[in-house]
């Protein structure tokens, strides 16, 4: 596309052009006008990665997560309902402003959706802690440990008060979450219930080996698979007799009876000598089974113990040394955030944008002739004249 094209194209659609971005303008300026302006209120929270989040034994710097991690950790506590409503309760609700016309038409359209079921009806300090988790905003700072909370909205002292009132209830929410204090007694319950238990399992070990002999235990197991082979011997040469028996006298005589008999004797003998050892065996595992169990319980008494001592430590420290610190409160903004010129320029951009995309789309479009060497080219013969528009 050629300038002259580019000029023609202008001078062709130029109060299509006018027109709309006149329109755009006009509708933004009326908009921006009517709207409350809106300012923003910020504080800002230093988080120090490489310290504990407050002074504690159980926690190394540089042990759990990477700096991106506590940060992030941190933003999600700034965020949790619990955060907001106690910076919502901080603050009361005060006089509300005049509302304006749109306020009072989105506050029409929000009580036909209740209405319809569409919406759900809200107290007041619901609709103030809904409106503080879609309005905050907490962002990191690039390249270093810093948290930006940011808050817009038409009043702006109680925009500062709220944004101030987030920042001392997440530090608040912050001493909580990674305080030890409670810890040490609950350690300790913990500590008496193992006990207990250890003390149990004990005398159940000592009731179960005085039961079971344990000190002739090893003795009886000995005898026992010294028996266990000398009968396989003499099992063995029993039937090597009756075999022979068998040959000389037949399967009838009294001899051949007899040394069945004997037989029978020695492979029940046997079998009674088999379950004894089973039993032993039985009796063996159950014990070393107890012995395991009691050693567990022992070593988590022992680790519950060590806890236990450094949670009696960490309740003498001091909680209030933390790794947060309060860079900057939110003071009362004075002017808003854009005003409402930079809206009018950022319209009066895109208007010229949209005009210029519909006249655009309008000539891909519009087939008609407007000159005459496109009818000449068209038609294959000259033009002789042309009338102008009438």
């Amino acid at each position: 596309m050629s300038k002259r094209d580019i000029i023609v194209f202008l001078f062709k659609w130029k109060y299509s052009l006018i027109g709309y971005l006149i329109f755009v303008v006009a509708v933004v300026t009326v908009f921006v006008y009517l709207m409350p302006q809106k300012y923003e209120a910020t504080a800002s929270v230093l988080v120090e990665s490489n310290r504990a989040p407050i002074m504690r034994t159980d926690l190394v710097p540089g042990s759990g997560l990477d700096q991106i991690g506590v940060l992030n950790s941190e933003v999600a506590i700034i965020q949790s309902r619990t955060v907001l409503a106690a910076a919502v309760d901080k603050i009361p609700a005060g006089e509300k402003p005049e509302p304006s016309d749109m306020d009072l038409a989105l506050a029409a359209l929000h009580d036909w959706m209740v209405d319809l079921g569409l919406s759900e009806s809200m107290t007041e300090r619901e609709s103030r802690i809904k409106g503080l988790e879609d309005g905050l905003d907490v962002g990191l700072l690039p390249s270093s440990q810093v948290i930006q909370i940011t808050l817009k909205g038409k009043n702006p002292k109680m925009m500062a008060e709220l944004v101030n009132a987030v920042t001392e209830s997440y530090i608040d929410q912050h001493l909580k979450v990674f305080s030890a204090a409670g810890s040490a007694a609950l350690l300790r319950q913990q500590l008496d219930r193992l006990g207990r238990d250890l003390d149990v399992r004990r005398k159940e070990l000592k009731a179960y080996k005085q039961q079971a002999s344990v000190l002739a235990m090893a003795d009886t197991q000995r005898a026992l698979v010294n028996l266990q082979s000398e009968l396989t011997l003499n099992i063995n040469k029993a039937h090597n007799d009756l075999a022979e028996l068998q040959t000389r006298y037949g399967a009838k005589h009294v001899k051949v009876k007899l040394a069945k008999e004997k037989l029978g004797r020695l492979q029940t003998e046997l079998q009674e000598t088999v379950q004894k050892l089973r039993h032993l065996e039985a009796q063996e595992g159950r014990i070393r089974e107890m012995d395991l169990g009691i050693g567990s319980i022992e070593k988590s008494y022992q680790d519950y113990q060590k806890r236990y001592e450094d949670q009696r430590l960490d309740s003498l420290s001091n909680p209030q040394v933390v790794n947060v610190r309060v860079i900057e409160y939110a003071s009362v903004p004075t002017r808003p955030k854009h005003s409402r010129i930079f809206y009018i320029v950022l319209a009066f951009g895109g208007g010229i944008v949209l005009s210029v995309g519909i006249a655009l789309i309008r000539e891909y479009f519009d087939h008609r002739v407007t000159d005459p060497d496109t009818v000449a080219r068209i038609l294959g013969v000259p033009t002789l004249g042309s009338i102008a528009r009438v």
